[in-house]
């Protein structure tokens, strides 16, 4: 995959710029504060459809601008494509691929792939597993489209899950005659949820553990040329009895024992 050309309308702090990449390797020079990392963060947006620096599109949109939009002229396999993500403050997005729009994220991820190296790289070490986690699944989208969907599809169960189970903690301090006339029945509610929850999120797990399957080899011998033999790295998602408040273990099920 080859980044031919990027344009640029009302993106962060660019009213309109026309980038080409003509030659095999690019560097970004300019002052402060000029635009250097808004411009990498629009190519990241084109690989992975996520900022690390945001997350809500009217921060990505110029200032008192209503919409944002970021085209690339891309080559895979010698065959030309255009690609464009439409921003708007409201949150809502348009994806297109060669002037059709997209109706699902996994339709368009893919076709841009890119490997960032920044001084943030240094939290997969320092940073809690939240950040690991999330890397992983930066990772995941490049290589498997289907993945943004199944990490939006665990995230909305959970978030309907947190929800009842709020509600339920409400009426319980309220005293609501509703929740202690069949407490059987709030039961079996959220324990539907939490059987959803656990199938959710076993996809993202076993797709995690396999992606650290192929990653360790590399790691591996990387750090054997760098450090000489002295150690050898090794990375697994642990899946230890320690769990984050507000999760339950589901018997019978994958058990979730962190949000991500």
């Amino acid at each position: 995959m080859y980044l031919r050309a990027l344009q640029l309308r009302q993106f962060r702090n660019y009213d309109q710029q026309v980038v080409c990449f003509e030659a095999p390797k690019t560097i970004l020079v300019g002052d402060n504060a000029q635009g250097k990392t808004n411009l990498l963060e629009a190519v990241e947006l084109l690989a992975t459809l996520r900022s690390r620096r945001v997350t809500r599109d009217r921060d990505l949109v110029r200032w008192e601008q209503s919409q944002a939009s970021i085209t690339a002229q891309i080559e895979r396999v010698g065959i030309p494509h255009e690609l464009k993500i439409q921003l708007r403050s409201s949150g809502r997005r348009t994806l297109q691929a060669d002037g059709q729009t997209q109706a699902r994220q996994m339709d368009f991820l893919g076709q841009v792939n890119g490997v960032v190296f920044s001084s943030l790289d240094l939290q997969l070490v320092q940073g809690g597993p939240d950040q690991r986690r999330s890397w992983l699944d930066d990772v995941l989208v490049q290589l498997e489209p289907l993945y943004a969907h199944l990490l939006a599809q665990y995230r909305r169960v959970l978030k309907q899950r947190n929800a009842l189970l709020k509600q339920q903690r409400e009426q319980q301090k309220r005293g609501d005659p509703w929740s202690e006339a069949d407490p059987r029945l709030a039961a079996q509610e959220l324990g539907g949820w939490d059987q959803e929850l656990a199938v959710a999120g076993g996809r993202l797990m076993r797709r995690r553990a396999r992606l650290l399957e192929r990653l360790n080899p590399l790691a591996d011998r990387w750090h054997q040329a760098i450090s000489g033999g002295r150690d050898r790295p090794d990375a697994t998602e642990s899946r230890g009895d320690r769990r984050r408040p507000g999760t339950r273990r589901v018997e019978g099920q994958e058990s979730m024992r962190h949000r991500t």
